[in-house]
């Protein structure tokens, strides 16, 4: 059960990453108001990641209300210049504290796996000194 929650964490920060990389491009003009994204699987391929999770990205973005989606037409950047929702702000943010819980609940399941792997070497290191001193060594 924790390898699901694990697999779902993970899937979950793929798409923030990707939502990331691409909030990135619009803002640094790759893509300007008005332009269309790519499509799901070239931004899956694009970002190393499952084209379920490209459109995850693509629906954190458009929750931010930074891109609009169209039937079968595509995503789209939006005009945010007089765009001023706090509700669409208040979504990503409750949406961005939920993935940041999860990743602290994540890293704590590894410092956990961290320190019993540490206990085990040093438990093995001092059982192998032990048997060096008796050996002589």
């Amino acid at each position: 059960m924790a390898g699901q929650a694990d697999e779902d964490d993970s899937k979950r920060f793929a798409s923030r990453r990707v939502a990331n990389e691409l909030r990135a491009a619009i803002e640094a003009g790759s893509y300007p108001v008005g332009a269309a994204l790519p499509p799901y699987r070239q931004l899956a391929a694009e970002h190393g990641v499952a084209v379920n999770t490209a459109m995850a990205a693509v629906r954190l973005l458009a929750d931010e209300g930074l891109v609009t989606s169209r039937p079968n037409a595509g995503n789209y950047v939006r005009d945010r210049t007089n765009q001023a929702d706090p509700e669409l702000e208040l979504r990503a943010l409750r949406t961005e504290l939920g993935e940041l819980r999860g990743q602290v609940r994540q890293a704590g399941g590894q410092l956990d796996a961290i320190d019993a792997r540490l206990s085990e070497l040093a438990e093995t290191v001092a059982r192998l000194e032990d048997q060096a001193r008796r050996n002589g060594r």
